[in-house]
């Protein structure tokens, strides 16, 4: 009878021990999966942004109309006007074909408007100018590329994108026929009479030479029509 009740007591002992040592080891293991080490967490990169240094909108859209050569609706109610871009009037000969090629570029497509930094606010008819990428097509150079469209010389000195080289700028205005005074040598302003005021052309930061029979050049620094 002794030998049993000593036998029982050494048996839950032995138990008893190994419960402790199996508790001891379990809280010595790591904790976590069983694969693999732990780091520290990772950030990942930051996407670059589509539109570098933009002070402008620079957003997505799906655009939803064209009107002209050189305009264009996305959504939310935004005309976009492609900045540095003169495409014909619908009604002047191929009106209509820059219409329709920019159809072809961009209608329906997920467009990138990349907002002139230099010209927000600008256009008088609250059209906001920019650039615009359809796809991975720039429609401004394409449509000036293609020949259904020309630079828009008046506007390269005010422009973010004037010194880009699909804009044409760099290369010099092509003067159109017809009377020019000299005294405007890169852009082409008839002589008075009538005398003409800034707010009667389009042209802005042009060059000006003696004797400026229009006085664009109010403050003599050789440039007319400052913005």
């Amino acid at each position: 009878m002794l030998s049993r009740s000593r036998s029982t007591i050494l048996i839950a002992i032995t138990v008893s021990v190994v419960v402790i040592v199996a508790v001891f080891v379990a809280s010595r293991l790591p904790i976590g999966p069983s694969s693999g080490v732990n780091g520290p967490p990772t950030t990942p990169n930051p996407t670059p942004s589509a539109c570098p240094r933009s002070v402008g909108l620079c957003i997505k859209r799906n655009v939803t109309r064209v009107i002209d050569g050189d305009t264009l609706d996305v959504d939310g109610g935004l005309r976009i006007r492609l900045v540095l871009v003169n495409a014909p009037e619908l009604s002047a000969s191929g009106g209509p074909e820059s219409r329709d090629h920019l159809t072809g570029l961009c209608l329906g497509s997920m467009a990138l408007v990349d907002e002139d930094d230099f010209q927000i606010g600008h256009d008088p008819y609250g059209r906001v100018l920019a650039v615009v990428y359809c796809g991975a097509t720039n429609a401004n150079a394409a449509m000036i590329s293609s020949g259904h469209a020309t630079t828009y010389y008046a506007f390269c000195a005010v422009s973010e994108f004037g010194s880009a080289a699909w804009s044409g700028c760099v290369s010099p205005a092509p003067l159109p026929p017809g009377e020019c005074d000299p005294a405007y040598p890169d852009v082409c302003i008839p002589p008075p009479p009538p005398d003409l005021d800034c707010t009667d052309i389009a042209y802005r930061n042009f060059r000006v030479l003696p004797s400026d029979p229009h006085h664009f050049d109010g403050d003599s620094d050789g440039i007319g029509c400052e913005t």
